[in-house]
């Protein structure tokens, strides 16, 4: 389960790295915000709603908002690097 979701984080995070780029040159790297705006609004703002409303809006507006704010292909890609160091460092022990 854990190469799986290395493999889907780390392509998810290079192909938004590539698109990211060729924006860079034109404008600026997408957001995650803006990403996951054009697949589906509809659950970044439930997700607003919900953390708002049950969590806190300070979770909301000090970890949430800059997430979004991110480059979406690192926000992707890191994970997806620190899961894959794990697993070579797993695969390493005896």
């Amino acid at each position: 389960m854990r190469r799986f979701l290395t493999l889907c984080l780390g392509l998810a995070g290079l192909a938004l790295a590539l698109a990211g780029g060729i924006l860079a040159v034109r404008d600026r790297a997408a957001a995650l915000g803006d990403v996951w705006y054009g697949l589906d609004p509809g659950s970044l703002n439930l997700l607003q709603a919900v953390t708002q409303r049950y969590l806190s809006p300070d979770l909301w507006d000090g970890a949430a908002v800059p997430l979004l704010l991110a480059p979406a292909w690192i926000v992707l890609l890191l994970p997806g690097l620190a899961l894959l160091a794990l697993g070579l460092l797993a695969a390493r022990r005896p």
